[in-house]
């Protein structure tokens, strides 16, 4: 992309509150953070809050708007895909994949070097019909999710998420950085424990040479099988302990056949 976007999520004549916050859950998900209502058929209550978890700041933060009118008054200029399953006026409805696509390569707006961000407004219809011919008229581009079952009916917040992870996927954006993504370091404040030296010791023991120079050797191989996934601190007791126990009876063993 030549310029950075902003994308806005737009609930048109929503019925059932526990979709806007379950939709304000998933931009939080999407790393968007700007929610719009357009004439919505509910009250915001406690329901809604409860859907948003822990992804509160899109329904808390929301925009609402009586009427379209209104909306396209005070809302900025914006490349606009209304999400649905049926044609507008003149308007041939395409996979969100297509659209976005079509919209990087060719819309006006991204074909300039620019800091400004594109607004980009996803429209969504409510849970019953979807959204209106009067509303696709409003639409610069007309989207549907594919599907792959008989039924092709996805309920709003589930919609959203696939369009607003669709976008990304075309798009990009910075990724969440996950814990398995993260360089993964040995539990802190065990004190005594040493799983590398133990483990060491337990081969040597059992007759193994560790002091060839190889990539490749039982030593380097077991520490990855059993300490690649930093296993937590319980786990590494448990770990000391059977290759402590092991170490002291191999010795035992070895003493009594010296004695013999």
């Amino acid at each position: 992309m030549k310029r950075p976007f902003e994308v806005r999520i737009v609930l048109v004549r929503t019925i059932y509150e526990r979709n806007i916050g379950s939709t304000s859950r998933a931009m939080s998900n999407m790393g968007f953070d700007k929610l719009v209502l357009v004439a919505p058929a509910c009250e915001i209550t406690y329901e809604a809050q409860q859907a948003a978890a822990t992804g509160q700041t899109g329904l808390q933060n929301r925009t609402t708007y009586a009427t379209w009118d209104e909306f396209l008054e005070k809302e900025p200029e914006s490349i606009k895909i209304c999400f649905t399953a049926r044609d507008g006026k003149g308007r041939q409805v395409r996979d969100i994949d297509d659209v976005l696509t079509d919209i990087a390569d060719h819309a006006p707006q991204f074909q300039t070097q620019s800091d400004i961000p594109v607004v980009v407004h996803l429209i969504f219809g409510p849970e019953d019909w979807g959204l209106a011919a009067e509303d696709l008229e409003h639409a610069n581009f007309c989207a549907c999710l594919p599907t792959f079952g008989e039924n092709w009916s996805l309920n709003l917040a589930q919609a959203t998420l696939l369009g607003m992870f669709s976008l990304r996927k075309k798009w990009g954006g910075e990724r969440t950085k996950l814990d398995g993504g993260k360089l993964r370091r040995a539990p802190q404040g065990i004190k005594g424990i040493d799983p590398d030296q133990t483990l060491k010791t337990w081969l040597e023991e059992m007759g193994f040479d560790l002091t060839r120079q190889r990539k490749i050797n039982v030593y380097t191989v077991l520490r990855r099988m059993l300490l690649q996934n930093t296993p937590t601190k319980k786990e590494l007791v448990v770990l000391e302990t059977v290759l402590q126990q092991s170490i002291r009876k191999l010795r035992e063993w070895k003493a009594f056949q010296k004695r013999d």
